[in-house]
């Protein structure tokens, strides 16, 4: 791990349609903004309240960018890993900054959705290699295997 990276995690709203990117050695890159609204009690008035917003891009490559535009859309509560990034950019004369993030891991939250994970078959696409586009938007790989038996008395529990 480089000297002085900044890491974080945030959980978020997923605020914008996701960009997928095609790039010329056959990956992809997808991207969207996620907003992050701190939600606080306020006594004087005894209810809660909107806090601080953070907003940030958040882009990922390769075989999470796969995963991330098959799995998820705008409107979805997230948790995202990633490394944080300021870039410099030039407005009309302008120097203005946008915060973004370099992800390397990206889920729904558990605590606002549930999910039914499907794991990626091993091989060269899955690890990223650059043979065929991945899954279509919204459907896996392979469809998912029917539930155990025991995964079908947890979730009846």
């Amino acid at each position: 791990m480089p000297i002085s990276e900044t890491y974080l995690n945030i959980n978020g709203r997923i605020a914008t349609e996701l960009r997928r990117r095609d790039l010329s050695d056959g990956g992809m890159s997808v991207g969207f903004l996620v907003v992050s609204i701190e939600r606080r009690f306020d006594k004087e008035v005894g209810e809660w309240v909107d806090g601080h917003k953070c907003v940030v891009w958040v882009t990922c490559w390769r075989r999470l960018a796969r995963h991330v535009w098959a799995s998820l859309h705008k409107g979805d509560d997230v948790m995202v890993a990633g490394r944080l990034r300021t870039r410099e950019y030039d407005d009309n004369g302008t120097t203005k900054h946008a915060t973004e993030v370099d992800a390397y891991a990206i889920g729904p939250n558990l605590a606002r959705a549930t999910a039914t994970v499907v794991k990626m078959p091993a091989g060269p696409r899955a690890a990223g290699g650059t043979s065929g586009t991945g899954p279509t938007r919204g459907s896996p790989a392979d469809p998912p295997a029917a539930p155990s038996a025991e995964m079908a008395a947890r979730r009846a529990a």
